[in-house]
């Protein structure tokens, strides 16, 4: 997304880069020094089109990454339902699934004003179609409904998002949330519920209880992003780099079913000399991966330094070692 196309429609218009800059980085100190203030920003327009010209920009590349990640088929049911963006914000996640083709109604669901007000503006100043937008609803519509959760779980919590979802009583879930461990045990009690109804498609390899439940790792991924010129110079004055981005993703659905992968990497440690370090969730069982790099090309090396948390990989034991697999990679998929 362009910055030139969304700045015409923020609900506070800046008298210089100066200002943007200010006001930028006054929400990043809410969001990591003084978090009590958090919820402060909702009531300033010209901090909400701040958040909205950074992390909106920032944050819409995100969904179609994601995707790369779920398995095939389920974008195409997806998008034969209504999509309800549930902690909307300023309607990020509604406008990069818009983006990806999704053609049927778009549902926000936002409790501050200022930010449904500046959702309302970005979405009529750039689309023709009809948004739907409230605190609330009772849900009584048949159609299909895929819900997203935004960044939204982690500031609600587990107990309110699974009261939504009881509510809504969507078809598909997606949450896309901040990859922390504060957030994690939140995840773990919604996904604990959730498996009561529900087939789970990412990124676990079987609807079991979490290896990580108890201990001190948490999952998460990682995922590289692209942005257009305007955002990559905006952040690189901002100082901020929003291009390496680390997430809590799960997908559910009632409907879809899948063959999910056996073999999911979870962490990524610092490479040795000789060998390519990983810790794995095999079924549901974590076990640390050596890749030596003496069986790989200089070139096939280099691109493994690049592969990150969330990739699917197939392996082969070559040697059990005491804390360790020393393993063949047959395929991965970034």
């Amino acid at each position: 997304m362009k910055l030139s196309d969304l700045t015409p429609h923020l609900i506070y218009q800046f008298n210089s880069e100066h200002e943007l800059l200010a006001a930028i980085e006054e929400i990043s100190q809410k969001f990591t020094i003084n978090r009590d203030k958090i919820g402060d920003y909702l009531k300033d327009p010209r901090l909400v089109s701040a958040y909205t010209v950074f992390y909106l920009s920032t944050n819409v590349p995100k969904l179609q990454e994601v995707f790369k990640w779920m398995p095939q088929g389920w974008m195409e049911e997806l998008k034969n339902c209504d999509f309800i963006d549930l902690g909307a914000g300023p309607g990020t996640f509604s406008l990069a699934w818009k983006s990806m083709g999704a053609e049927k109604d778009f549902y926000q669901i936002e409790l501050s004003s200022l930010m449904k007000e500046q959702g309302k503006k970005i979405w009529e100043g750039l689309h023709q179609d009809k948004l739907f937008q409230g605190s609330r609803w009772e849900w009584s519509n048949p159609n299909p409904k895929f819900l997203l959760f935004g960044h939204s779980a982690n500031e609600m919590g587990a107990d309110v998002a699974l009261d939504y979802i009881q509510k809504i009583n969507p078809d598909h879930i997606l949450f896309i949330e901040p990859g922390t461990k504060d957030f994690f045990p939140k995840m773990l009690k919604i996904r604990t519920e959730l498996l009561k109804d529900y087939n789970v498609l990412y990124p676990c390899p079987l609807p079991e209880k979490c290896p990580m439940e108890g201990t001190e790792n948490w999952c998460h991924q990682f995922i590289q992003v692209k942005h257009d010129l305007e955002v990559e110079r905006l952040s690189q004055m901002a100082r901020k780099d929003r291009k390496l981005l680390p997430l809590t993703v799960q997908a559910f659905s009632r409907t879809f079913k899948a063959q999910n992968p056996q073999e999911r990497l979870v962490r990524v440690f610092p490479e040795t000399k000789f060998s390519h370090e990983w810790e794995v969730c095999h079924n549901s069982i974590l076990s640390r991966y050596q890749v030596m790099k003496r069986d790989l090309s200089k070139q096939e090396s280099k691109d493994l330094s690049e592969v990150l948390a969330g990739a699917t990989i197939e392996t082969e034991v070559i040697k059990e070692l005491d804390q360790s697999k020393r393993v063949k990679l047959l395929k991965v998929q970034k």
